[in-house]
């Protein structure tokens, strides 16, 4: 069915306009819990053991499967997106993730008279609203300089967190790719790699 809203700048909005069962995330959302039940049937995985990872839309995309789908154990966010829709115009984040939200106001409804109606319908896929869901492990990854997906936005999910749950924060880093000993530390988190041994560290100290 053809739904309103923008598909050029990105697609928060999409659908929006027409209500919760018409956002485009929804669908979105959908598919990522039938992802997680595919992934599980399958013989060659432990679905005892099954984890999520992601970063920006990745990192929401991560913690929206396992408030979806308990049978998520571990769950790495690295600066989650797709969070506190009504605090982001409120600090007039306009980067480029949430620029479209930006400029629904700005070119369709300059007197925000919608805005509690637009506000309302994307808190059905904010994930802060999600994470109290959230049964297995949470790790959040945070920088602190970040301009996209502000901090606040991210802090928003974590203090909704209700399971085991540990917040990093690298007050250096913006929205952008990682150090590889992040990435390292991530995988040994997920997989339970022993990167940190003794015996590794010194075999590769002078590298």
């Amino acid at each position: 069915m053809p739904v309103r809203g923008n598909t050029v700048k990105g697609q928060i909005i999409r659908g929006a306009v027409d209500g919760p069962e018409r956002l485009f995330y929804k669908d979105v959302y959908l598919d990522i819990y039938s992802l997680v039940e595919i992934v599980a049937s399958l013989d060659l995985v432990d679905e005892e053991h099954l984890s999520s990872y992601g970063a920006s839309q990745g990192g929401a995309l991560a913690l929206v499967a396992a408030a979806l789908n308990p049978r998520i154990k571990q769950i790495v966010a690295i600066y989650p997106f797709l969070s506190d829709f009504l605090r982001v115009p409120e600090i007039g984040n306009t980067s480029e993730a949430y620029d479209e939200l930006f400029r629904y106001f700005k070119f369709h409804d300059p007197f925000h008279e919608t805005e509690d109606e637009i506000i309302q319908t994307l808190s059905y896929i904010d994930v802060k609203n999600m994470a109290h869901r959230i049964q297995g492990s949470v790790r959040m990854i945070t920088g602190l300089a970040d301009d996209v997906c502000y901090p606040i936005t991210q802090f928003a999910i974590y203090n909704r967190l209700e399971c085991t749950k540990e917040h990093h924060l690298m007050p250096e880093y913006e929205h952008e790719a990682m150090n590889v000993y992040v990435n390292d530390r991530v995988f040994n988190w997920l997989c339970g790699s022993k990167i940190d041994h003794p015996s590794l560290l010194e075999a590769f100290k002078d590298w």
